[in-house]
């Protein structure tokens, strides 16, 4: 079975690991633009990189064919197609059974092209709130006019099943299978002291994190307000916020109001093939979310890793989270930073709690979330969809 695997820019190891363990039993391949946000060198699967200089090149060798596409495309106002010149000459070329993709511009593309090349189009559903798309004229522009050519649909969650149900997709076309990470990678380890040096936190610091954009709606602020309440408690608190983000500057500007800023970390981005040593420095782990008109935390990928790292995880009701953590966490309501720092006070104090929290956490991730199993998943819907036995 030939698979193609699309992500747009956003093809990073959170997505790829879910295949790679798929290698021996399809051929698979991952279609990675040139300007992708993450470094594709770790990615353990074949690689077909799209240039722009190259699909620049084809547009103007077919500028018949280039404009009939543009004027297509151009009702929306706003550039929707991926790669489509080059993208036909490699279907022309390759013959593939399925497509996957999580993305919008690919899910257009790809969906103008199924008839003619004639494979299967599974789109990776990313929300957990129902016709978020009618808030984007790109967006809505790219499902109207590749929903009917969508196959089947992969959910990361009950939450985000329910919410195609209810927009009105008959149940037979879709599937729920969750993230899932290498579990030999994330695993509960020893504190990493020199990283701890490295960042000027002390071994005796009860150390917070939060991996994650720095968005209003990931609501970082809350986990600033909740150190504060700590610190005033008497604990020494260390918080560290990995991530990039547009209130980036709004979280260090707060944190000095609050008084806290020789308390908290700020990391920029960290690769996920650093991600495991940085999840060793913590007692806690913190998602906490918000809802907001068109944004719901589906299953992030950060909540899963810090599971798999043994890690005790509070999170919000947002979207498809208390799914997620099941009874192996704590979950409060949204920007309740009260709430929040008596979760956090009760694990961070008491060694028994802390404990058992992790290990509920690490079996968890070893019971849902184990790469190697929720791979055989996907590849069975694959099967589903195709007809084929591999």
């Amino acid at each position: 079975m030939k698979i193609g695997v699309f992500a747009d820019k956003g093809m990073g190891k959170w997505l790829v690991q879910s295949f790679e363990p798929l290698k021996d039993l399809a051929d698979i391949t991952l279609f990675i633009p040139e300007n992708n946000k993450h470094n594709p060198a770790s990615f353990d699967l074949p690689k077909h990189i799209l240039t722009h200089q190259h699909e620049t090149w084809l547009s103007l060798k077919h500028p018949r064919c280039s404009f009939k596409r543009w004027l297509k495309d151009n009702e929306c106002l706003t550039h929707v197609d991926f790669y489509p010149h080059s993208l036909e000459e490699h279907f022309s070329a390759c013959k593939y059974d399925a497509i996957l993709t999580k993305a919008d511009r690919s899910l257009y593309t790809l969906a103008s092209f199924k008839d003619r090349f004639g494979y299967k189009l599974i789109y990776r559903y990313p929300f957990t709130l129902p016709f978020t798309h009618i808030f984007d004229k790109r967006n809505e522009f790219a499902w109207r006019k590749s929903f009917e050519k969508i196959d089947h649909f992969i959910c990361l969650s009950e939450t985000a099943r329910k919410n195609l149900e209810f927009e009105g997709v008959n149940l037979l076309k879709i599937d729920v299978v969750h993230n899932s990470v290498d579990l030999s990678f994330f695993s509960p380890c020893a504190k990493n002291t020199e990283l701890l040096d490295r960042l000027n936190i002390s071994i005796n610091d009860k150390v917070i994190m939060f991996v994650g954009k720095l968005t209003s709606w990931k609501s970082p602020f809350t986990l600033l307000y909740a150190a504060k309440l700590l610190i005033q408690k008497g604990l020494s608190v260390k918080l560290i916020l990995a991530g990039q983000g547009a209130q980036k500057a709004n979280l260090q500007k707060t944190a000095e109001l609050l008084g806290v800023s020789g308390n908290t970390v700020f990391l920029n981005f960290i690769e996920n093939t650093e991600l495991s040593r940085y999840y060793s420095l913590a007692d806690a782990f913190v998602m906490p979310s918000l809802t907001t008109l068109t944004v719901n935390e589906q299953f992030p990928f950060a909540v899963v890793e810090a599971m798999a790292s043994g890690l005790p995880v509070v999170v919000t009701q947002s979207g498809g989270m208390p799914e997620l953590v099941g009874d192996a966490g704590r979950i409060y309501p949204q920007g309740n930073y009260m709430e929040l720092a008596g979760h956090l006070f009760e694990i961070l104090t008491d060694g028994n709690l802390q404990r058992t929290m992790a290990v509920k956490s690490r079996q968890r991730a070893e019971e849902m979330f184990d790469n190697r199993k929720n791979s055989l998943k996907i590849f069975e819907v694959f099967k589903k969809v195709t007809g084929l036995a591999g």
